[in-house]
């Protein structure tokens, strides 16, 4: 019996190998095989079994790595800032013939890096610690519209510290506040939401001048609003962390570069934006860094928003001013859905700040989703500030039943992205949740300690990330403008513009800017036209 015991023993444990070998060549083969549909409950099984194999799991990631590097990318949303930056110098590579004195064209470029540098001002966090930036330069000659001429055009400078490219000579502004002023005038409800509709779209897609400029640094939703009072107030409270952090406002002749067609712009032109990043930032080659604008990461798809290695960072500045380019472009009426009905979003481009911040490095070993983002526990907290704080509601971040739906249910649930997301979240969906149901009481009452020392009017979303046992506050957004709000008792919620317009302010740019010039000549059009 014994012999035969260990027969049966063998052939047993044969089996079970083959079986798992089978599940497995199903998982890998999720990737290689377009058009197989795989049902929830054949993902949810695939999930199952990677949970239990770690080897599986890296095979599987190895899989869907090789499929990301080799699908062509169609949507304009989907192609990367690192990608966009290949793209724009294969083109300008294969049109560059003309001859240009190096010399001169690096002196004019370093002049203006100069005096980009000096109309930069910011802020910065430190190990909780906030300063105000100001930055100092040598002292430095302005570059001159005849000076950027004498350059061969595709090497000129799109910009420079005064002078910017614009589609449309007249500035914007007196349209924007047109719609602006209609829109508080008018009773019928559609009219007056698609006069305030037309307002925001045309803050994020038009020429900018210093109107428009100054109306996109009052969205009380961008970071440098309302990071240096929850700083102050978690650095006084000392459980929640804030990340290293600097913000800046970029100078106009840069944002307006995103307001152009990306793949129009030089590399002199980005090597410009880039040099200017390095000095504002203090960015350092061998750290890895968290970009993103005033309002937007794009971190769903993470390449965009990690920065990793010398010549990523090196580029970080082209790789903020994509994002921008592709947050504004949401609100274009160029966007069509599914079914060819135009649509457009507008929010994510109404800013006028970058942020760069310190990587928090896992400590977890999560697995990633959105190419390259470590799936954190994370908590958003709705809360409301003022004479009466108090906790609105709460949430996970990654909530199941929305995060299953948006891998799964909509229409491109079945691209390689999407299967293999849904995979790795319903792998480690328990883990998320146990975590988040274990530290919700700890969350809940520092959170309700720390409002009480925060100055800042309204209602807000708090979003909280968990690494190991820190926990940072990495998010704020209104809560009206906020996901996930449905988890607030709907007589709680008031609905607040983020966008709140001090007209006085304005007044004295209009005043100021165009007191003694026509509008036209306040930004030269076309400074670094042929």
């Amino acid at each position: 019996m014994g012999k035969i015991g260990s027969a049966i023993r063998g052939t047993i444990k044969k089996a079970a190998r083959k079986k798992k070998e089978s599940r497995f060549v199903k998982s890998k083969d999720m990737f290689s095989m377009p058009g197989r549909i795989f049902s929830k409950e054949e993902k949810d099984k695939i999930a199952e079994f990677l949970g239990s194999s770690p080897e599986a799991l890296r095979k599987f990631e190895e899989e869907y790595r090789k499929t990301t590097t080799c699908q062509p990318r169609e949507n304009f949303f989907d192609i990367t800032a690192k990608e966009a930056s290949a793209i724009v110098r294969t083109i300008t590579g294969n049109t560059l013939v003309e001859k240009y004195d190096e010399k001169y064209v690096s002196a004019v470029m370093d002049r203006i890096v100069n005096e980009l540098v000096m109309e930069t001002t910011g802020i910065r966090i430190r190990d909780g610690e906030i300063e105000n930036v100001l930055f100092t330069v040598p002292e430095t000659i302005p570059v001159t519209k005849e000076e950027l001429e004498k350059i061969p055009a595709g090497y000129r400078p799109m910009l420079s510290g005064s002078l910017c490219i614009r589609d449309v000579g007249e500035p914007g502004f007196p349209v924007m506040l047109y719609l602006y002023k209609k829109s508080l005038e008018e009773d019928d409800p559609l009219k007056k939401r698609s006069y305030y509709a037309h307002f925001r779209q045309g803050l994020e897609i038009l020429d900018l001048d210093p109107v428009m400029y100054r109306i996109l640094g009052m969205n009380r939703n961008s970071i440098g609003y309302w990071l240096p009072e929850i700083a102050r107030a978690a650095h006084k409270h000392g459980f929640f962390k804030i990340p290293d952090t600097t913000v800046v406002k970029v100078p106009l002749p840069i944002l307006q570069l995103t307001r152009l067609d990306y793949m129009q712009l030089n590399p002199v032109t980005l090597k410009i934006v880039d040099d200017w990043a390095m000095r504002v930032f203090g960015l350092e080659t061998d750290k890895d860094y968290f970009v993103k604008t005033g309002i937007y990461s794009s971190k769903y798809d993470f390449r965009n928003a990690k920065v990793t290695g010398e010549k990523e960072v090196r580029e970080l500045g082209e790789y903020l001013l994509f994002i921008q380019h592709q947050a504004s472009m949401y609100a274009s009426p160029l966007n069509v859905n599914d079914k060819g009905k135009s649509v457009f979003f507008y929010g994510a481009g109404t800013t006028n700040e970058f942020a760069v911040r310190e990587y928090i490095r896992d400590k977890e070993d999560n697995p990633c989703i959105y190419n390259g983002m470590p799936l954190h526990t994370e908590y958003r907290v709705f809360v409301e500030f003022g004479d009466n704080p108090k906790i609105l509601g709460v949430s996970p971040y990654w909530r199941p039943d929305i995060m299953k739906k948006r891998f799964s249910d909509e229409s491109d649930s079945e691209t390689d992205k999407m299967k293999h997301d849904y995979v790795i979240y319903r792998m480690h969906e328990a883990v998320l949740m146990k975590r988040y149901e274990d530290n919700l009481g700890t969350v809940i009452e520092n959170v309700g300690t720390l409002i009480k020392d925060v100055c800042l009017p309204g209602q807000w979303s708090l979003d909280i990330m968990q690494n190991g046992k820190d926990f940072y506050i990495i998010d704020m957004a209104t809560a009206d403008t906020s996901a996930l709000k449905d988890c607030i008792p709907k007589e709680l919620l008031k609905k607040e513009d983020p966008l709140v317009l001090d007209m006085k302010e304005i007044a004295g740019v209009i005043e100021n800017t165009y007191r003694e010039e026509t509008p036209s000549d306040s930004v030269d059009a076309h400074a670094a036209d042929d």
